[in-house]
């Protein structure tokens, strides 16, 4: 079963790589800012919109799969660098106009070969003008490493948080069970990216989270973990464990919390791990 599993991947994966080569395309340019080794860049989407689409944005192109409505029409894209091919400090999007609905569906990885998928819905008659940025920031000298590694905690020293007062210079205890404890108010969807004793929050749709607090036990070991999952949670949405943490993506937990009521609400959850 195992096998077949694999085969099926392995045959389906080449042929999405082609049917998003064989998309059609929209122009883009250099914006007046271009500087293609910065540490920070973005790409800002100018288009028309008149139904619902996928855009996906790869180096310095543009594709888009139309799922109803007419074609898409450029109004002007442009970008400060290519989407580089590196472990990213933080990715983003903000949506500056359009009066529909816009998402991040997937940031740029290697799995999906470093494209920023966008999903763009306009449910009114006509078309509209949206404006969608992609902001990002990386390490030019070594694409490899987050240009944010080692630097994390309070203070502004990148986009991560840590709970202090658990910690010293001494480290934690060196249990061999440990847990994450998450509060705040959601509106819209939001990731959070939980790596090491670290948090980065990475906000895909709505209002930015608000009143957060979070509280480890312990580090999320980089090694040797067998296991980890929710064990509490609480809030009028959803909050899903989508991706434990493995050698792929450096050991980071993923949890994704969606609130699709009117206004923010109020959410929390326990995520507990073992060696």
């Amino acid at each position: 079963m195992k096998l077949l599993l694999v085969l099926l991947l392995l045959t389906i994966l080449p042929l999405s790589v082609v049917a998003v080569q064989n998309l059609p395309t929209l122009p883009t340019d250099r914006g007046p800012q271009f500087d293609p080794r910065s540490g920070v860049g973005s790409f800002d989407l100018l288009v028309y919109v008149d139904g619902e689409a996928i855009v996906y944005v790869k180096d310095t192109g543009l594709r888009y799969s139309l799922l109803s409505g007419s074609p898409l029409q450029n109004a002007g894209s442009n970008y400060t660098q290519a989407i580089p091919h590196a472990v990213f400090g933080e990715f983003t999007m903000e949506k500056i106009a359009g009066r529909g609905s816009v998402a991040l569906v997937e940031t740029p990885v290697a799995l999906n070969n470093f494209s920023a998928v966008v999903r763009i819905k306009d449910d009114k008659a006509g078309r509209d003008l949206y404006h969608v940025r992609l902001m990002w920031s990386w390490n030019p000298a070594n694409p490899s490493r987050s240009p944010y590694d080692g630097a994390g905690g309070r203070g502004g020293r990148g986009p991560y948080d840590r709970d202090d007062s658990r910690y010293d210079d001494r480290g934690y205890n060196g249990s061999r069970e440990g847990s994450f404890e998450f509060k705040g108010r959601v509106d819209g969807v939001t990731v959070l990216h939980i790596r090491g004793d670290q948090v980065r929050v990475e906000n895909l749709s709505g209002q930015p989270l608000r009143d957060q607090s979070f509280r480890f036990s312990g580090p999320i070991p980089i090694s040797g973990l067998r296991d980890i999952d929710l064990v509490e949670s609480v809030g009028r949405g959803r909050i899903e464990l989508v991706e434990k943490p493995w050698d792929g993506n450096r050991y980071t937990a993923v949890v994704r919390i969606s609130d699709s009521s009117n206004g923010s609400g109020q959410y929390s959850f326990r995520l507990a791990w073992r060696r």
